[in-house]
């Protein structure tokens, strides 16, 4: 399996959101699990040092430029509800891939996909979807798309929406190994976050799941 993706921005993406990068980053060989009582103490620590006021502002921030935009599509942001629940109750311990993928997304107030690398097929594109075009999402359920929403397709399909989220068949399982994470923006989200939400993700991945041969690249129309 190649680590590096070459991912294709279409004309129409860059027309009309030329100010919004694109994060991506792969890792091989990980291991799942559901349980570890060391990134349990971690992810205890990430907590501590994400509640603390000042990181606190900046989060509620960034996320507040995630919500505003779902908003203006007539969408609902899952963000400010995932960081309240997280703020409360702390970060979930549902398993490796599901748990990284949210404490990268609570502790840099950025939005992210993590899904099964070996199942996307042919050129990875980003793009805008056409009016009532459709995929299956992760759910289960037929997800319709709005006209030039923003979508992240492979060879098949529509593999994500940045509003309505990923689909069925690149879902992340047990049986996953080779991990793909990457991160959608909104209009003033930085890339350094996006950078920043990568690395912890991939370090996760590597520290806990014994992932090899990271890479990631930020991607700008």
């Amino acid at each position: 399996m190649q680590k590096e993706i070459s991912l294709h921005i279409s004309d129409a993406y860059r027309q009309r959101f030329q100010d919004l990068a694109f994060g991506i980053g792969t890792i091989q060989s990980c291991t799942y699990f559901e349980k570890s009582e060391s990134f349990k103490l971690y992810k205890r620590e990430l907590l501590r040092k994400m509640r603390r006021r000042d990181n606190l502002i900046q989060l509620e921030a960034r996320i507040n430029l995630y919500d505003q935009f779902f908003k203006e599509w007539g969408y609902l942001c899952p963000l400010p509800n995932h960081f309240k629940r997280t703020i409360e109750m702390g970060f979930p311990i549902v398993n490796l891939y599901i748990d990284t993928h949210i404490i990268a997304e609570m502790c840099h107030g950025i939005l992210m996909a993590i899904q099964d690398l070996d199942r996307f097929q042919g050129e990875w594109r980003l793009d805008l979807a056409a009016e009532g075009e459709t995929f299956q999402g992760v759910s289960g359920k037929m997800i319709r798309c709005k006209e030039e929403e923003i979508v992240l397709r492979d060879g098949a399909g529509i593999v994500c929406s940045l509003f309505q989220g990923p689909d069925f068949k690149t879902r992340v399982e047990s049986t996953s190994k080779n991990i793909v994470v990457y991160v959608f923006t909104a209009p003033g989200i930085q890339e350094e976050q996006v950078s920043h939400g990568l690395q912890l993700a991939l370090e996760l991945l590597k520290n806990f799941g014994h992932g090899k041969d990271s890479w990631f690249n930020i991607v700008k129309p």
